[in-house]
């Protein structure tokens, strides 16, 4: 050993806003420029790799003047505006100017077809055939729009750069966030030389390759995962890496890459240096005698930026003294410490002295089992008539960038034509499923039919009134809370924080669940929200008056829930009647409620360990409710196979429910099943001996149609 090549990689978004303070964009301004001057002093930090995320906005709408990958297509990207354009040159123009270098990060995940529901109009756009069908084209023009506003604002020309893909999911490798499988071919011929995302904060996007290596474009969901992408090693791989993409990839996993200070794990990380760097002594890539370092963070989330923030991550004295000892341990063994961007790091692997030839698709079991296999899912395309199809070819890249356009309201009816073979025929496109399912239309998970439409129905149901008053409502109290509190003690973590931030606590799978309750089970006395978290969906319930109940362990989270439901009772006029908030762990805390029989359940989101004699626990106390909704892709566990889901539709049949019916496939961000109970078993006394007479008869809670 040699020497020791650090480089940082840092998923830069500047443009956010920062809850609890005053100004706009402009803010990010002083930021980057607070951030460029904490750096400047470090030697480790002041040679950066910023994937600058751009500010590159879109919205459907066929009326307004776009920039529209496709004349058809309703989904555009806004025009810059003048002050955009200066508060973007503002913010960029240092970076260029300093050390750092700048690279590409892009969240696509909020304007692509994936089945994780965001915005309600964008939501149900994607979710028809024509909508998804502009995905390639969409990605493209997203990629060369942030192209265009680097070379504006900071006057670099980006021929030969590199990429940071947002949540991780480079080339549909996670579909909840990207179903793009041509992905990495779009990068390359927009001058795209490699991606750096990994080590992922998803374990499962990350290569079985553990070494930066070289691939070609493979169509499939994490395809450069599989042995058609002829993967070779990047080190000394020189001149012929031409046309070839260069994969980062380590043994070292995310757990010691990312120094966010703001995770619990890296907090814990924190306090024993010695270990991360025995841990990269070990598992770091070593080509050629140099040992190479990467970290990575979001240095401008907004929760090192609020008044009472974290320090920046590389400002961290926690992160200095973990990074010192590992700098100093090479110190003390003679090596030399070089500081180092992406791109050189990049040159660095390809110029090495060639390494002894290894085949990784024999050493890394490339041909055995599927690269998908860790989240359970996969992209398959689909044509009109329900026939699997493979991925349909790229479009030729347009010469320029397109002028502002409307769409013709003529040509918004129907499916988009084919524009490649120039047929009038609707392409394939991308449908998320489980792993190793069929998408033949008469499929077994494929052909019921939801007693809700919820891509045809999900739109004016987030739009009303009492919907966005809530999610408005409740995201103020929550941030409140978080801000006075933190977020373990107001029971705004993670899943919530980030939510309450953009505004949507209130889910759109709750939202179809209450419509659901509703329209198919009004005769039910009440409903019952089994972990109900910080309430929404009991709330909503309660404000259209049903007698609605929440039940929640968490001690924090409910206290915080029972603050959003007090202010949604005081401005939210007209309120059926205030809902009731409960502590307690189900069955044991329902077990004396006597009109359960004659109530539903609602199970949502059950994620969490538990035994299975727990879980056949759970089950036998849903049976005393008359009807359970359930959301059979989050039941303790998440279940992405048709395999897993049957198993647990056996323990419910098993437990005495009837054959579930579909309430509504959201695809896997929910697939709700409402099961009846045909005998509810009561508590021991009257009710229960009637009912044992026949004096009592339980009235079915669903309506039939």
């Amino acid at each position: 050993m040699r020497a020791v090549a650090y480089f940082h990689t840092d998923h830069f978004e500047p443009w956010r806003q920062v809850p609890g303070r005053d100004g706009g964009m402009e803010r990010g301004v002083d930021d980057v420029a607070a951030y460029l001057q904490s750096t400047a002093s470090l030697d480790f930090a002041r040679k950066a790799s910023l994937f600058y995320k751009a500010n590159v906005n879109y919205m459907v709408s066929g009326d307004r003047g776009l920039l529209r990958a496709d004349p058809d297509d309703l989904l555009g990207f806004l025009p810059r505006t003048p002050h955009s354009l200066r508060i973007g040159r503002a913010m960029i123009g240092p970076i260029a100017a300093s050390a750092h270098e700048l690279q590409i990060h892009l969240h696509h995940e909020n304007f692509t077809y994936n089945d994780t529901a965001r915005d309600p109009e964008t939501f149900a756009y994607l979710q028809t055939p024509r909508g998804r069908s502009f995905d390639n084209a969409r990605l493209e023009l997203a990629i060369r729009l942030g192209l265009e506003t680097v070379r504006e604002d900071a006057g670099i020309e980006l021929t030969r750069w590199f990429f940071v893909h947002g949540h991780w999911a480079l080339n549909a490798s996670d579909p909840h966030e990207c179903t793009i499988v041509r992905e990495i071919e779009l990068l390359q011929r927009n001058g795209c030389l490699g991606d750096f995302t990994q080590p992922a904060g998803r374990g499962h996007v990350d290569s079985r390759i553990d070494v930066p290596y070289l691939v070609d474009p493979v169509a499939q969901p994490k395809g450069y995962d599989s042995p058609l992408a002829n993967p070779v090693e990047a080190a000394g791989a020189g001149a012929s890496a031409a046309g070839r993409f260069f994969i980062w990839a380590s043994a070292t996993t995310h757990g010691s890459c990312s120094i966010d200070t703001y995770s619990p794990s890296v907090e814990r990380r924190l306090k024993t240096p010695e270990f991360t760097a025995l841990d990269h002594a070990r598992n770091a890539v070593v080509i050629d005698g140099v040992l190479f370092l990467k970290t990575h963070c979001h240095s401008l989330n907004p929760l090192y930026w609020k008044a009472d923030g974290l320090p920046t991550p590389q400002a961290d004295p926690r992160v200095q003294a973990e990074l010192r000892t590992l700098f100093d341990a090479a110190d003390g063994a003679g090596l030399d410490v070089d500081f180092q961007t992406a791109s050189e790091i990049y040159d660095r692997i390809l110029g090495a002295a060639p390494p002894p030839k290894r085949d990784l698709i024999e050493e890394f079991d490339l041909r055995t089992g599927s690269a998908m296999e860790p989240i359970g899912l996969t992209v398959d395309f689909m044509t009109p008539d329900g026939a699997r199809t493979p991925p349909p070819p790229l479009a030729p890249r347009p010469v320029s960038l397109p002028a502002l356009s409307v769409v013709d309201p003529q040509r918004t009816t129907g499916e988009a034509p084919d524009r490649l073979g120039g047929a009038a025929r609707s392409p394939a496109v991308a449908y998320v499923v489980p792993l190793n399912a069929t998408m033949s239309a008469d499929a077994d998970d494929t052909a019921d039919e939801a007693m809700i439409d919820a891509a045809a129905e999900l739109p004016e149901l987030m739009a009303a009134r009492d919907v966005v008053k809530i999610n408005l409502i409740a995201s103020r109290v929550a941030r409140a809370r978080s801000a006075e509190l933190g977020s373990v003690a107001s029971g705004v973590t993670n899943f919530y924080g980030s939510r309450a931030e953009r505004g949507v606590l209130l889910q759109p799978s709750e939202v179809l669940c209450a419509a659901f309750v509703g329209a198919w089970l009004p005769r039910a006395r009440g409903v019952y929200e089994i972990g109900c978290g910080l309430g929404l969906l009991t709330s909503l319930l309660a404000a259209r008056g049903v007698n609605a109940i929440g039940l929640e362990r968490n001690g924090a989270r409910l206290t915080t829930a029972k603050a959003i439901a007090t202010v949604i009772m005081e401005e939210l006029k007209g309120a059926g009647r205030p809902s009731r908030l409960v502590r307690g762990v189900f069955p044991k805390a329902l077990r004396r409620k006597g009109d359960l029989a004659t109530s539903v359940a609602l199970v949502t989101n059950l994620l969490g360990s538990a035994t299975p004699e727990q879980q056949e626990g759970f089950i036998a106390g849903l049976r005393a409710f008359g009807a359970v909704m359930i959301d059979v892709q989050r039941f303790y566990t998440r279940r992405s196979t048709r395999r897993q889901i049957a198993d647990l539709l056996d323990m419910l049949a098993a437990a005495g429910f009837e054959a579930p019916r579909l309430a509504f496939d959201l695809g896997p961000d929910g697939r709700f099943m409402v099961f009846t109970n045909p005998t509810p078993r009561r508590r021991p006394g009257l009710t229960a001996l009637l009912v044992r007479l026949g004096a009592i008869r339980d009235e079915p809670l669903l309506v039939k149609r």
